[in-house]
């Protein structure tokens, strides 16, 4: 019964009907559904035409709790949240729903490991079988090493991106120009780097035309260019 130390496991998903818990997994929580036990006393009852549950009094409610409690099957808090769950069952109804969650635990325990260290219930996939420890105490070494693994190639690929010149899609850089005069790129200044000849428009001062640097009279008026 030791699987019943943390009642925080455990939800009860009995009924009327029949009988059914699962137990959870204190690490990742994931549950394990037992197998549904059918009511006896309550196909019974219903053959006869009445709900037992009808019939059911106060005093065999708490005798049905007692036994359970006695017998180390439900802690304080799941006690009370029996009684209030399941008030209106019968004494026939709660005694098989003891024997029932007996059943249940050794279904369920199978399925579960008690950490000797933490002292969680834990599934298969939070335990470590070889140093018989949950995975938080003892974290398996082969998954840590594949983190660790996939996290160097993490930054190892952010370290090998840093040091990349990447498009950072501005296309508005200037662009190196050849220079009318000699021909040659003239870099992005205003005089050619080679030779330097004034790269800028000469702007016509009667028409305001823009020619090119090497002309000079004005292509639009005929004005001589100073």
């Amino acid at each position: 019964m030791a699987l019943l130390d943390h009642p925080k496991n455990v939800d009860d998903l009995s009924g009327d009907r029949g009988f059914q818990w699962k137990f959870h997994c204190d690490l990742c929580g994931s549950g394990y559904d037992t197998t549904f036990i059918p009511s006896k006393s309550q196909a019974s009852a219903r053959r006869l035409g009445f709900l037992s549950s009808g019939l059911s009094s106060i005093g065999s409610m708490a005798s049905g709790l007692t036994g359970s409690a006695g017998n180390g099957l439900y802690g304080a808090g799941q006690a009370a949240g029996a009684a209030s769950q399941f008030k209106g069952m019968s004494a026939d109804w709660h005694r098989e729903h003891d024997n029932a969650f007996l059943q249940a635990v050794n279904e369920a325990k199978v399925h579960f490991m008690k950490c000797p260290k933490c002292k969680n219930y834990v599934c298969a996939d939070d335990w470590n079988d070889e140093a018989g420890l949950c995975t938080t105490d003892a974290p398996s070494l082969v998954a840590e090493m594949q983190a660790a693994k996939a996290q160097a190639r993490v930054e190892q690929m952010q370290e090998a991106v840093k040091k990349q010149t990447l498009f950072d899609g501005d296309t508005t850089t200037d662009r190196s120009t050849l220079c009318p005069a000699c021909g040659k790129p003239s870099g992005s200044a205003k005089f050619c780097q080679n030779c330097g000849a004034p790269l800028g428009f000469k702007v016509c001062s009667k028409c305001q035309h823009q020619n090119p640097p090497t002309v000079n009279f004005c292509g639009e008026c005929g004005t001589k260019l100073g």
